[in-house]
Parts: structure tokens; C-alpha cells; sequence
């Protein structure tokens, strides 16, 4: 998992003073593996767990293409990125149910929903659709000065991302462990 590789990932956000459509591919998470979980709640009868983690840091590469507005200012914009993010607090909510393959149980998630808190948030972009210009310039400043309002109006978007994102990866895992391995009193 470290590098985490993530081939395409689409943020949508249609509300607010930010309305942007977001893809980014070719993506590399740094940092990943490296958490600490503060609290796990579940009810196993039910399929439900609560998953309180923290990451101390994550280090992300990779493309994007970002078309829409940002107060009103029209923005098109295409090339590579880099982001750096620290003191992670995150929540995953995942709700599953049994199914049976070859008359064994395994747990498949059908939800997951994900809310995090940072701390810090850097980026930095090279704008290749707009070179030469200082677009590219202009927009990394803008970034890094209203992160924390950024990251609040794309949270939605982003967490939605990273919930579809990591529901396949979990049904990967969980759909190829019995459930009495990893729940020893089922």
C-alpha cells in the first residue's frame, strides 16, 4: 500500500462559491500507512463499524483537470499537482451485510462514508494548459492562501470520492477473508 496508487478519482461540487469539477489521475498517496487508530466502534450482528484514525501526514502527486468557478472567476485549468496535508483526523462509517460464496460467510460493504479534519494543507500546481502565463502563479498563491476554505467547500465532494475510492478497495479485502477469521466469535 505504500506508495498508495490510485488510477482516477473525480470531485464534483456544484455548491457554493466554488463549483468545480475536479479529476485527478495518476495518483500517489505517500503517507498512507503511516496511522495511528484512535477508537473503533461497531455492532458485528448488524455489519456496522466506526473507524477513528489519524495520520500524521500524506503526501499526494499526480494530474488533475479542473474546470468551473471559484467566486464567480471562471477556471480551466490542466497539468500536475502536488499536496501535502497534516495532522489527519479521519471517520469511516462502513455498513456491510453477509453474503455467501461456496457456504462460507464473507462481508461485503454496501456504505462507506468518510469525514476528516486537517491541520495543514499545502499545493502546488504546474498549470500546463495556461503556460507561460502567471495563471499558474496566481493560482498556486490562491490555493495556499484560502486553503482551509477550499478544502471546506470541496470536503463534500472529496469525501465522496475517497468513500467510493475506498468501498472497492475494502470489498477487495473483505470479500476474500472468511468473516470467522476476522471476527473470531461468528
Amino acid at each position: 500500500m505504500e506508495p498508495l496508487r490510485i488510477p482516477k478519482m473525480v470531485m464534483d461540487n456544484g455548491n457554493g462559491p466554488v463549483r468545480v469539477r475536479a479529476q485527478f489521475s495518476n495518483i500517489t498517496v505517500y503517507g498512507a500507512t503511516n496511522y495511528t487508530i484512535l477508537d473503533v466502534k461497531g455492532n458485528v450482528t448488524s455489519y456496522k463499524m466506526d473507524l477513528l484514525l489519524y495520520l500524521p501526514r500524506i503526501e499526494v502527486t499526480g494530474n488533475y483537470e479542473v474546470t468551473g468557478n471559484v467566486l464567480l472567476v471562471p477556471v480551466n485549468s490542466r497539468g500536475q499537482f502536488w499536496a501535502f496535508f497534516s495532522n489527519i483526523t479521519g471517520l469511516g462509517r462502513i455498513t456491510g451485510k453477509e453474503v455467501i460464496k461456496s457456504g462460507v460467510s464473507f462481508m461485503k460493504t454496501e456504505r462507506l462514508s468518510v469525514d476528516f479534519k486537517l491541520n495543514k494543507a499545502r499545493f502546488q500546481i504546474k498549470d500546463h494548459l495556461n503556460r507561460n502565463s502567471i495563471i499558474g502563479e496566481a493560482m498556486n498563491q490562491f490555493l495556499n492562501q484560502n486553503s482551509h476554505e477550499l478544502i471546506d467547500e470541496m470536503k463534500p465532494a472529496a469525501a465522496a470520492a475517497i468513500s467510493k475510492h475506498f468501498k472497492a478497495f475494502l470489498n477487495a479485502a473483505f470479500l476474500q477473508v472468511p468473516i470467522p477469521v476476522w471476527l473470531k466469535d461468528t
